[in-house]
């Protein structure tokens, strides 16, 4: 389970400070280096918002759990680590930055598709809440079912009942039946993918 690959990094035996980063820190890492091929460890930091020693805790755990290697040009994804980065890429269908601002969830927004998510979702509560630890501001979950964006619980069509964004852009993402969507807000982007990601992981 993509879940427990996680928790593995962060329950690794770390001799030295005590690691600040998250789960979250964690996903970003494995999508970061999986879509990239190699990433070097100053580039590393820069996507996942480490400072260059949790960088270092990061990649140590990686490899103490057998999801990287690192080679010359950087950290690689192992063997074990392209099945992780294969079941993220199969459960997070899709991941942007996106304009919501007719949602009033802030200034910067991001929205992520989640494969067959709805039946994980009851009120979005859960996500919401997840969000706002993880950095973001405010967040909103919906659920796709019958080519209809609605709201977990009450039913409400997101797009007939409200603004047309960020919807008309997530409906290119290629969702299908029984996907979920959560959209989070924030007055930074990075605080907004995060929350996000945090949502994400509620639902696998």
């Amino acid at each position: 389970m993509v879940l427990e690959a996680l928790r593995e990094v962060l329950d690794s035996d770390y001799r030295g400070p005590r690691a600040v980063f998250t789960q979250v820190h964690v996903l970003k890492a494995l999508i970061a280096i999986g879509k990239s091929g190699s990433v070097g460890r100053g580039r590393l930091g820069a996507l996942t918002g480490l400072g260059q020693g949790e960088v270092r805790t990061l990649i140590k755990r990686l490899r103490d759990n057998d999801l990287i290697a690192i080679e010359a040009n950087g950290c690689v994804l192992s063997r074990k680590g392209e099945r992780e980065y294969g079941r993220i890429s199969s459960i997070l269908l899709w991941s942007s930055r996106v304009d919501a601002d007719r949602l009033d969830l802030g200034d910067r927004c991001w929205a992520v598709v989640v494969a067959d998510g709805a039946r994980k979702v009851r009120y979005g509560i859960e996500q919401r809440d997840a969000a706002i630890k993880a950095g973001a501001g405010a967040a909103f979950t919906a659920v796709y079912s019958s080519d209809r964006f609605t709201v977990p619980g009450e039913g409400t069509d997101c797009e007939k009942d409200g603004p047309g964004e960020p919807w008309t852009t997530i409906r290119k993402s290629g969702l299908g039946e029984g996907d979920s969507v959560v959209v989070t807000g924030s007055s930074r982007e990075e605080d907004s993918e995060n929350g996000a990601l945090a949502a994400v992981l509620t639902m696998v």
